[in-house]
């Protein structure tokens, strides 16, 4: 089956040009991200802010995300989407140096706000230009070939990241604005003079027979997201702390944990997603919510080095299946000519989750211990359960007549 796959992925056509071009693009600017990762640490660590602060500052951060995912979604209906990109990576940028100056807690809020909502816009943007620029066919392969990308990008952040917080937390903002540079100017020399592929009617999904706020499938999804969101998002805001806490670990080993989940991801993501095709998304979704439970809900239950990494591997696993066949399934039924909306939608969704998970995780970090955390985010994994397959019910209609494509939507 491994040899089928390979053979496979060599044929010419199977990832198409622009798919390499934003995997690129995607690499270089996850190696930014390292300031995501050690975010929390350096708040904590550095400025010596309470955990509950902490969380209330990247909460902040989530609401920019929030605000960010929408608003790039609706003006990308309007406005070229690579020059929005564009001008959004220069901002980000500058906002990345300004972070690692600012110590005042009132500024840090602010600037984090500001930097949520141009990374969610940057992610809405991203997803707009998969659609743009790929054929029907090639889009989920498109899709699982950024994946592969962005967590290459986040093991190398991982580690680097590590190893510059050791030597100074400030390094990390700095290489982070160095790494947006790059991001943009490749960006800029690489699709400015692209053409957008132009949707065919009737190629796309059941969406266009209504609007995302009608398309009940679609809202299902929205309300799973949310669920899935809340229960994996304190792997970024949490984790770091908990490990430092519970487990005595220092920072270059969490930087390696990091990693670890990143090149699983690398390993893993193209194979399950190719195999994926003939499972399902309600399988995979299912699948992947189950082990994103038991990996995180395990962790109060162990102690050392080799718990922690099994532990990362098997959510790492329901990451794997679950993330991807969101973004797919969103796509499936994103219209064209207003696909902003349902990636604006569904960013949006995920949006919530980022801004509610580090002031609730904190909160529960605060008054019930660090492992309240943990069960927590395996009871949300498992509460979403029923909200997949409620969303995943009429999948196949999009395949079938206009009128099954029409229950869909309103039954």
């Amino acid at each position: 089956m491994i040899s089928r796959f390979t053979h496979m992925t060599r044929l010419v056509g199977y990832f198409c040009s622009m798919a390499w071009v934003l995997a690129t693009l995607i690499f270089i600017n996850r190696l930014s991200a390292m300031v995501k990762l050690f975010m929390a640490l350096y708040l904590r660590q550095e400025l010596g802010f309470s955990i509950e602060t902490v969380g209330w500052l990247l909460s902040g951060y989530g609401a920019g995300l929030l605000i960010g995912s929408m608003v790039g979604g609706l003006l990308s209906d309007h406005f070229s989407t690579t020059r929005l990109t564009a001008a959004l990576f220069f901002v980000s940028a500058w906002i990345l140096v300004l972070l690692g100056l600012v110590t005042d807690v009132t500024l840090l809020g602010g600037l984090l706000l500001l930097s949520g909502a141009l990374d969610g816009a940057i992610r809405t943007l991203h997803q707009r230009l998969l659609m743009e620029h790929c054929e029907v066919k090639q889009r989920a392969r498109a899709q699982s070939l950024s994946r592969v990308a962005s967590n290459l990008g986040m093991a190398v952040a991982g580690v680097a990241g590590g190893v510059l917080a050791q030597t100074d937390f400030r390094w990390v903002f700095f290489v982070s604005a160095a790494m947006t540079v790059l991001a943009l100017v490749w960006f800029v020399r690489s699709t400015f003079h692209r053409k957008a592929f132009l949707m065919e009617e009737g190629t796309d999904t059941v969406s266009g027979l209504c609007t995302p706020y009608r398309d009940k499938p679609f809202l299902w999804l929205l309300a799973a997201s949310v669920l899935l969101g809340l229960a994996f998002e304190p792997v970024y805001s949490m984790l770091g702390n908990y490990l430092l806490d519970y487990y005595r670990l220092g920072t270059e080993f969490i930087g390696w944990q990091f990693a670890l989940n990143a090149m699983l991801v690398v390993t893993l993501q193209i194979p399950f997603s190719h195999w994926g095709e003939r499972w399902g998304a309600r399988r995979q979704l299912l699948a992947g919510s189950l082990l994103l439970a038991c990996g995180l809900g395990m962790l109060p239950l162990g102690t050392g080095v080799l718990f922690v990494c099994l532990s990362t591997v098997i959510w790492t696993l329901g990451e794997i299946l679950f993330m991807p066949t969101l973004n797919v399934l969103v796509m499936q039924r994103a219209q064209a000519g207003k696909s902003g909306q349902y990636f604006g939608l569904f960013a949006m969704c995920w949006s919530t989750s980022v801004l509610l998970s580090p002031t609730l995780g904190g909160q529960l970090y605060g008054y019930f211990g660090g492992h309240s955390v943990w069960i927590a985010s395996a009871a949300l994994a498992l509460l979403a359960l029923p909200l997949i397959y409620q969303a995943t019910r009429f999948i196949g209609a999009s395949k079938g007549s206009s009128l099954s494509a029409r229950r869909a939507c309103f039954n």
